[in-house]
């Protein structure tokens, strides 16, 4: 079970990180990740059915992490596809529009508080009832069923998992979405200026400069994350930075074999003084 499980997990992470989810193309995307991701859940489905469950703790744990894990997947994509085909096309209310649909995220966990505090807290003591086939309640149901209709491949508790497991990614989802359209805000006015402006330095030079003014407290009294700064400058100067470039680029700052490691800041502090000098130099002459 490990290895088949294992396999299927490698290739549905391995789709998923070829997705860019801030990019252009989510919706069709989406779409896309849905078809194999149901493709895999069959498959999966397949192996149980041809190779039965040697105990009762491999079933639990089947129902309770295994399965939950790639069902929570596509419940979660599905809901991206959902969100952003219904997104307003005025951007001044995406805002609005997709605290809404954290608000609804809300109502979710407030319906299931008490096996939310279950599955969380590590406790196992109804593990039997919850995720092992036959032991509850008839028509027990969770909104997923569309996309996992079998009930003889489900205990009713792995699909709320999955959904807990959804949710949990929705809501990250959407607070990256919230703060993105905030920072499109601040910078739309002035990236769109005549003429444009363009970093023409590296990009670990914008991140010593940006990690040089977060460490003064230049900006927000130093409150603001690092990677949001970065992204921020990224997009008011022409430049795609991701969160991974950021910290990359810092990591290699931190690797600089010399008795300083600021090159950048260095370089910037020695040119403005010798500037200034030359100023002084002209004003001297014109006396």
């Amino acid at each position: 079970m490990q290895e088949i499980y294992g396999k299927i997990m490698q290739e549905v992470d391995g789709k998923i990180s070829a997705i860019d989810l801030n990019g252009e193309h989510i919706i069709d995307d989406c779409k896309n990740l849905l078809v194999f991701l149901k493709e895999k859940l069959s498959e999966l489905k397949f192996y149980v059915e041809t190779h039965p469950f040697v105990s009762e703790a491999e079933e639990i744990a089947f129902f309770k992490y295994r399965k939950p894990a790639l069902l929570g997947r596509l419940i979660y994509f599905y809901e991206i596809l959902c969100i952003e085909t219904r997104r307003p096309i005025d951007d001044e209310m995406s805002d609005e529009y997709y605290l809404r649909c954290q608000e609804e995220q809300k109502l979710f966990f407030d319906r299931h508080v008490s096996f939310y505090q279950y599955y969380r807290s590590g406790v196992c003591y109804l593990d039997r009832h919850y995720f092992l086939r036959g032991r509850q309640e008839e028509g027990f149901h969770v909104d997923v069923c569309h996309l996992d209709e079998d009930s003889a491949f489900s205990t009713g508790y792995d699909r709320l998992v999955a959904r807990i497991m959804a949710m949990e990614m929705l809501y990250a989802f959407l607070t990256e979405r919230r703060r993105q359209q905030r920072t499109d805000d601040c910078t739309s006015g002035l990236v769109n200026v005549k003429g444009g402006f363009k970093w023409t330095g590296t990009l670990v030079e914008l991140v010593e400069l940006v990690y040089g003014l977060q460490e003064m407290g230049c900006i927000n009294d130093g409150e603001t994350a690092i990677s949001e700064l970065t992204v921020y400058f990224g997009r008011l100067l022409g430049l795609e930075v991701k969160d991974s470039h950021c910290y990359n680029a810092y990591s290699d700052m931190k690797r600089r074999k010399s008795e300083s490691r600021t090159y950048f800041l260095d370089k910037l502090r020695e040119r403005l003084n010798l500037r200034m000098q030359r100023d002084d130099a002209k004003e001297d002459a014109r006396r």
